[in-house]
């Protein structure tokens, strides 16, 4: 097993049985968003705008100074619970993930007035490249698309959706572990995404406030009410 995360090769492989996994529909999804600000965005709204330097490991976009490429290009990162019959072990939970895709490679989140937490259940199937499969033994990238540097992982991602035209996106173990997982979902994926709505509150609603608090901490993460 390669050490670092290889160069994309000249083609990718095709898929083998085990390489996809299908999220059924209504599939429960969650999601930080900001609802206020310069950029409000939708609980179900790709984000066109990329590829960001530091932040977006599996933009897709084309590559070069982050523009809008919105429709043909968006990126939607949501966290999941592990699908029914799959558990492993872990105490990881969906709501540490998206305040660790939130916060980055930093350790502070920002809790702005518009930051909003939206859980919602998918209205189609989503395709989704498993990255726990051996599609990661057969391209040699093993667990390093998850951890390697962004601008390592933007490339594959291009890769990844230009070879797989027929994937709503990519499922892979967030850094936090446990029975979470996270998506990149494509603009495919967009018409798929249009279930009801189980939960949108601000981050600053007295009872969502500290349960973020103690998920944060239990990450060692600060949170920033200024």
């Amino acid at each position: 097993m390669t050490q670092q995360l290889p160069d994309v090769p000249a083609s990718l492989p095709e898929l083998a049985a085990g390489d996809v996994t299908i999220l059924p529909v209504g599939t429960r999804l969650a999601r930080l968003h900001d609802v206020a600000g310069p950029h409000p965005t939708g609980h179900d709204q790709l984000r066109g705008f990329g590829p960001l330097a530091g932040r977006g490991r599996f933009d897709h976009h084309p590559p070069g100074p982050a523009r809008d490429h919105a429709p043909h290009h968006g990126i939607l990162h949501v966290a999941l619970d592990e699908p029914a019959g799959q558990a492993r072990p872990g105490n990881g939970t969906v709501l540490g993930v998206i305040l660790a895709e939130a916060v980055q490679a930093g350790r502070t989140l920002p809790v702005t007035h518009g930051l909003t937490l939206s859980i919602w259940r998918t209205s189609g199937e989503l395709h989704l490249l498993d990255l726990r499969s051996r599609w990661s033994q057969r391209t040699r990238t093993g667990t390093h698309l998850s951890t390697a540097p962004h601008a390592r992982t933007q490339p594959w991602a291009r890769a990844i959706r230009a070879r797989y035209p027929q994937l709503h996106g990519i499922l892979t173990i967030p850094a936090t572990g446990g029975r979470a997982l996270a998506a990149a979902l494509n603009e495919t994926s967009t018409p798929h995404l249009a279930g009801p709505i189980e939960l949108s509150r601000p981050l600053r609603h007295p009872q969502l406030l500290p349960i973020i608090g103690h998920t944060a901490q239990h990450l060692g993460m600060t949170i920033d009410l200024t």
